[in-house]
């Protein structure tokens, strides 16, 4: 039984596919699996897939249908055998010591999982180091409700709270696996919005090592999705429907507020994305957004956050349905 088991997805990322498992075979901690699974790619990935097994032992490739990011990462923990489990994606690269310093602190600490930091990468190749707002060290239930449930879903700027990525994280297979963690497989973007709220929520202690840029993402042209996706607006409305499955049936704490926040960020997100259309694209969606009830019911009762001017405005003008106005505001920034 290998120690760590590590899931990479793979689907349409010939150009980085062998830099990310170069990765992961070099690493410090040579007792590990890595999975590859290859999501219908429709390009020479599951040939290369399984050239990759041919060359190390340790690689086990699982073949199937395309499905999307979320059912693929499920498929690679119904194999996973080892007693913790990572999630690296296939156009990123880590640390050669990452699953060695994450490993050593989950034996150390016995916690639920153990997050780092990540330094991201840009088309140019400049480096940032990116921290999450809290403070490091191990967090054990208290701690947890006090310094990470306040922020869980989303903070008051309208923004992810600190448990988002799960590629920076290493979580106990049986803590998963207890709790039935896994991902949602109808919502096909911003798919660890839902399983790191729902993991946050559950773990009763974690270790953060912060300033530890221990996993590599990269801002790779062609797989991060910035631009318009028709159905965009369907998916995250499922996914907050998802949310509100679970959190409104806990009873120690009121995600409520949190919630209206998720539905607000994501009406941001998908009007900022119609707006990089032509006005006749843009306007009818923008429409059907602001009149969608579950984006009327989130400003119900919704006294505004303390953020600044230009997003309140706009939050206003969402708020009052200006359809036109906000079309003309976001599109002259864009």
């Amino acid at each position: 039984m290998p120690k760590v088991s590590i899931i990479v997805p793979v689907y349409k990322v010939e150009k980085y596919l062998e830099r990310c498992v170069s990765s992961l075979r070099n690493q410090t901690l040579q007792d590990i699996e890595i999975i590859l699974v290859d999501d219908g790619s429709p390009d020479q990935c599951p040939a290369m897939c399984d050239e990759l097994a041919e060359t190390d032992s340790r690689i086990k490739v699982v073949h199937k249908k395309n499905g999307g990011l979320s059912s693929a990462r499920n498929a690679g923990l119904r194999v996973a055998e080892g007693n913790y489990v990572g999630f690296v994606d296939s156009d990123d690269d880590c640390e050669l010591d990452m699953y060695e310093k994450l490993c050593t602190v989950m034996e150390q600490e016995h916690v639920d999982f153990v997050m780092s930091d990540y330094v991201r990468i840009s088309a140019n190749g400049n480096r940032i180091l990116k921290s999450q707002g809290i403070s490091d060290g191990r967090f054990d239930k208290r701690r947890i409700r006090q310094d990470i449930f306040p922020h869980l879903i989303m903070r008051e700027c309208v923004d992810y709270g600190p448990l988002l990525s799960v590629c920076i994280c290493l979580y106990r297979t049986d803590f998963l696996r207890f709790n039935g963690l896994e991902f949602d497989e109808q919502v096909r973007w911003s798919e660890d919005n839902i399983f790191s709220a729902e993991v946050g929520y559950l773990a009763n202690s974690f270790f953060y090592l912060k300033g530890e840029g221990l996993y590599h993402y990269y801002q790779n042209p062609g797989t991060i999705t910035t631009a318009y996706r028709p159905g965009a607006w369907d998916v995250y409305t499922t996914m907050n429907h998802h949310l509100h499955a679970f959190f409104d049936s806990v009873s120690d704490y009121d995600f409520s507020r949190q919630l209206k926040l998720h539905m607000i960020y994501y009406a941001c997100n998908c009007i900022g994305q119609a707006c990089s259309q032509p006005k006749e694209i843009a306007m009818p969606e923008i429409k059907r957004i602001l009149n969608a009830q579950d984006l009327k019911n989130a400003f119900v009762d919704f006294p505004m956050p303390e953020i600044p001017v230009k997003l309140k405005l706009q939050l206003m003008l969402m708020k009052h349905r200006c359809t036109g106005l906000l079309y003309k505001i976001i599109s002259q920034r864009s």
